[in-house]
Order: structure tokens, then sequence, then C-alpha cells
């Protein structure tokens, strides 16, 4: 049986049904059509024009991404139009295009997992649970949400564990490529004894107030901002800031691993964007 766009559309959405994306996401395909035969997917963070030319050089008929490229309505398909040149150079290549954004946040592959088990967390929890419809008739194994929360096997300075998770994000094999750690920030008293840590992937200035109720002693997320951080470190937690693209390009590493190792897409050549970057020098 040909793969098509559509059976890899229902091949992510086992682990990230549409469904669970919030009401102001955009998920699911949002260019081109569910029939097309794939030969070649190309797995990235953003859907930017330099990531559309590799995929039209590698041959790929779908872009699985994380961010949407369509979000705040598109009035017209101009030229002159910059929020309408992916769009349009997808159409002109005949690329798919398909998102899977909070949906996947919420899933077992998202990005704050796999951090937590870089940085070697026991017990770890969601920070921020989920409820599912009561109608809904996808029934996951486990409960999704947002972040997590865990224990280090012995407690650390604040200096030294910050050190040890950026040598390990600096090693091969963490991300999918390999990636210059910039824009990455941390607050908080380097003698500072750290216990408890959550992660939320991506923008996780809101999650501050549920971090420090669940009493953690560091939060490690991306794009604090300015009175996000003084809440923390008034409440006595420590923030690193590792940027948006750094706390979520693991999932990108998640996201190939799961689909090279589904039996439907045997043949089918996948490859991780090197295109994409943190923007920030």
């Amino acid at each position: 049986m040909a793969v098509t766009v559509g059976l890899v559309a229902q091949i992510i959405e086992r682990i990230a049904p549409k469904a669970w994306a919030e009401a102001w996401d955009n998920v699911g395909l949002l260019v081109g059509s569910g029939s097309v035969p794939v030969e070649r997917i190309l797995i990235a963070l953003d859907g930017t024009l330099e990531v559309v030319e590799e995929a039209k050089a590698f041959g790929a008929q779908l872009i699985v991404a994380h961010h949407p490229i369509i979000f705040r309505p598109l009035k017209n398909l101009r030229t002159d139009n910059a929020a309408a040149q992916v769009p349009l150079q997808l159409l002109r290549y005949q690329i798919g295009y398909y998102a899977a954004h909070t949906n996947l946040d919420q899933s077992l592959f998202s990005a704050s997992r796999v951090l937590g088990e870089i940085l070697g967390l026991q017990g770890m929890k969601l920070l921020e649970e989920q409820e599912d419809d009561p109608i809904s008739t996808h029934k996951p194994e486990e409960n999704r949400g947002y972040g997590v929360s865990g224990y280090l096997a012995q407690p650390e300075s604040l200096g030294a564990l910050w050190k040890r998770f950026l040598d390990r994000l600096g090693q091969p094999g963490v991300y999918a490529q390999s990636y210059e750690l910039s824009g990455v920030r941390l607050a908080g008293s380097l003698e500072k004894e750290v216990r408890k840590v959550a992660i939320v992937n991506g923008s996780g200035g809101r999650f501050v107030p549920k971090a420090l109720f669940k009493g953690a002693d560091l939060l490690i997320t991306g794009d604090v901002d300015h009175h996000a951080l003084l809440d923390a470190l008034e409440g006595g937690m420590a923030v690193g800031d590792l940027g948006h693209f750094l706390t979520e390009a693991p999932m990108l590493q998640a996201l190939y691993q799961y689909l090279s190792a589904e039996k439907a897409l045997q043949g089918i050549e996948i490859r991780v964007s090197s295109m994409n970057r943190s923007p920030w020098l």
C-alpha cells in the first residue's frame, strides 16, 4: 500500500490527536492534499523559506513541522506579502505541510520529557495536567499535559547543575543536529541548592506560578519575560532560559525516531532539517 500524506497524518495523530490542540492553535495538514503519495519526509521546527528549499532539494513531498505556518488570518497570497511566501513556495513545489504543535507538546514525545531525561530527573510528573473531553474517542495510555517536574538523584548547586546540563546538551545525539547553545540565560544564586526541577518546552513564562506551587527550585524553559522572572526569583525559584528553539528542538529527534520505527513507513526516507537554527546569535 502506498504511503500518503494522509497516512502520515494518521500515524502522528495516534500520539498527538488534533483534538488536544489549544483553540487558538492551527494544527494538521495546512498545505497540500492527504492523497499525495510520500517517499521522503523532512522534519522541522519552523517552516521557513530555507526549510522549504531544503525540502525541495531533498525531494520531499511532505514537511512535518512543530510550528504552524498560518497562525493569524492570511488575507492574501500576493508575492509582496512576506507572510504568504512560505505557502506560495510550498504550492509552487507541490510540498505538503503538516503541523503538530500544542497537541505534540502534551504528548509523550514532548521536549519537556526529553530534557527531563537528559537531566536524569526521577519521578517525573506532568507540571500542568489537561483533562480530556469525556466524549473523546481517543483514550491515551497516560494523562496528557504541559511540562514536567521531577527530582534530581541528589541535590546539586545551581551552578554545577547548569554546567552539567549545558555540557550534556552540547554532546552529539541529544539533538537531531548539532546546534550552538546561543541565547542561553540563567537567573538565581549559583550556590542555591537544587533538588526539584520543572521543565516546560517553548514559551514557559506563564508556568512560573505553577512551578512555584509545585515547589520547584529551578524552572527550565524559554521566552521568560522580565516580570515573570522577578516573580520566580521573589518566590525563591531560579530560572534557566534556553530560548524557544533549544527547548523544543529535542522533539525533532523524538519525532524522527517515532516515524522511523513505524512499520507502515518502512522504505520512506526521513530526515531532520539542517536549516533550522536558533535566530539568536
